[in-house]
Formats: structure tokens, C-alpha cells, sequence
């Protein structure tokens, strides 16, 4: 929190420049009007978990109100997300190697929209390797957590090479 009161918000920041006229207004007025965030971030009861921690992100905020048409029916704050995911079950596969390789392609192909073939998957006791060309560093490195997601996968080596486009 950034408050006046807490010691946390002067006029001036430490080099003595005077800090811009909302920060100040934000960390000394009383008026709800004046620190709330501005226009309100809501959001759709249906809306994947997902879809608003990335609208927290992206706004800075930390709780967005839940509507359903008009009506506001709760809040939703980032410690609702953490929740669910320390609750949540990793995804169950069937035993064995090939299920393993069945379950990594299914989860490159939905998630990360790579075409069926452009990545090769195989499996060495239990260890996944992923080789191919991909476009980018990041595609790699997120092919590589794509894999370590599924159960049964024992590790992950990943031999991608990335290819500019």
C-alpha cells in the first residue's frame, strides 16, 4: 500500500523531483473517487481463471469485481487464483511410454497451436525428447513446459532448434 499515512508517498521522491499530481492525489486523498482504479476493470462470471489473472497482470490490480449482465455477484482477487491453483490436479494420463508421447503431442497441438508432426516426441525411460525446428525461443522454451506438464513425464530434454522465419 501507498498511503501518506504509512510513510510510503511524499510530494518529493527520493532525488527531490516532485512526484506527478495523481501519484500524489492517489497516496493522500480520502475520496474513493480519487484512488480507485480508473474506469472500472470488471469482469464476465464466465471468463476463464486464466484470462483474468492475465487482465491482473496487464492492469496492475489485484481484485476485479465479477459481473453477470448488470449485477455485480463477486470479487475475484489474486490470492482466488492462487488458490486454485495449489488446488488443482495435474492431468491424469494412462501409464507408459507411448501415453506419455500421446499426451505431450495433444498438449503442443492444443495449447501452443504447433501442427501435428512439426515437433517429434519420443520417450527414453521415461525421460520425453522433443526435437524439431521451431520459429522461436520462446515457442521452444514453452514446448519444454508444455511437456514437464503432463504426469509420467520423468524430465524433459529438449532438442529443439530455433529456425528465424
Amino acid at each position: 500500500m501507498r498511503r501518506a499515512e504509512l510513510g510510503s508517498v511524499s510530494w518529493r521522491d527520493i532525488a527531490g523531483v516532485r512526484t506527478k499530481p495523481e501519484s500524489f492525489i492517489k497516496g493522500h486523498s480520502w475520496r474513493v473517487g480519487d484512488v480507485m482504479t480508473q474506469p472500472a476493470v470488471t469482469v464476465d462470471e464466465d471468463m476463464p481463471v486464466g484470462g483474468v489473472a492475465e487482465l491482473m497482470a496487464a492492469k496492475g490490480i489485484k481484485r476485479i469485481p465479477v459481473m453477470r449482465a448488470e449485477e455485480m455477484v463477486g470479487i475475484i482477487s489474486r490470492s482466488d487464483i492462487l488458490c486454485a491453483i495449489a488446488a488443482s490436479v495435474p492431468d491424469m494420463v494412462a501409464n507408459g511410454d507411448d501415453a506419455v508421447r500421446r499426451a505431450v503431442l495433444a498438449r503442443l497441438c492444443s495449447d501452443l497451436g504447433v501442427e501435428n508432426g512439426a515437433i517429434e516426441v519420443t520417450i527414453e525411460n521415461g525421460t520425453v525428447s522433443l526435437s524439431g525446428q521451431v520459429e522461436s525461443e520462446a515457442l521452444r522454451e514453452a514446448a519444454r513446459v508444455a511437456a514437464e506438464t503432463i504426469s509420467g513425464a520423468g524430465g524433459v530434454r529438449n532438442r529443439l532448434r530455433v529456425v528465424a522465419t
